[in-house]
């Protein structure tokens, strides 16, 4: 290959990688309605596996058992991108409030934090058709988490004022053991199967 056929084809490859603000999916109307939907359908589903009551069990503080709802999040961010992740973790949270509480809480900032964790996740491309990409969204589900659990954490104690151990002791704790190895094991699981039942029922919403 000469010069000129490497540099071109360097330019096709470059002129082919979306842009970042593609990641959005907001830039038209079509793609715009379909993050909507997506952002919706991702809060229902999480706020009625939320619902579902999961058997677990405690060692001391540690809580081990699956979390369902919480990959959820993450998986809607890595799907369709970061404002859909954000969108899905913060209606989602609002509308289990509501359900089971009846109430929203501190303002809605509990959910905000949620929301983070798909945002987080969102920020990333992935493939769910390769192993690497999927080991990536489990890495990034499990970032987005803790960095999720740590607003909440800082919520607790400047907003709603917890006593610092027992945020730390009986709230902190128990989150981080049942919620890693959920969102870790689990993302990856829903992202895949997402994948091959949109390839079978609608292959034209695989957009890049």
């Amino acid at each position: 290959m000469t010069e000129s056929e490497t540099q071109e084809a360097k330019e096709v490859v470059a002129t082919s990688k979306p842009s970042r603000s593609s990641r959005l999916y907001v830039q038209s109307g079509p793609l715009l309605a379909w993050t909507i939907i997506y952002s919706i359908l991702g809060a229902v589903i999480f706020a009625l596996a939320s619902l579902i009551p999961m058997p677990f069990v405690m060692a001391w503080l540690f809580r081990f058992g699956i979390v369902p709802a919480t990959a959820v999040i993450a998986v809607a961010g890595a799907i369709r991108g970061p404002v859909a992740g954000f969108l899905t973790g913060y209606l989602g949270t609002l509308i289990y409030d509501m359900i089971s509480a009846g109430v929203v809480v501190t303002m809605t900032v509990p959910a905000a934090a949620w929301g983070i964790l798909g945002l987080i996740v969102g920020l990333t491309r992935y493939d769910f058709t390769k192993g690497r990409s999927l080991a990536k969204l489990s890495v990034m589900s499990v970032v987005a988490y803790v960095v999720a659990l740590v607003i909440l954490l800082l919520i607790g104690l400047r907003v709603e004022i917890y006593p610092t151990l027992a945020a730390m002791v009986f709230f902190l704790v128990p989150m981080l053991t049942a919620g890693i190895p959920s969102v870790f094991l689990l993302s990856p699981i829903y992202a895949r199967a997402w994948y091959i039942f949109t390839v079978k029922a609608r292959p034209s919403q695989l957009v890049p």
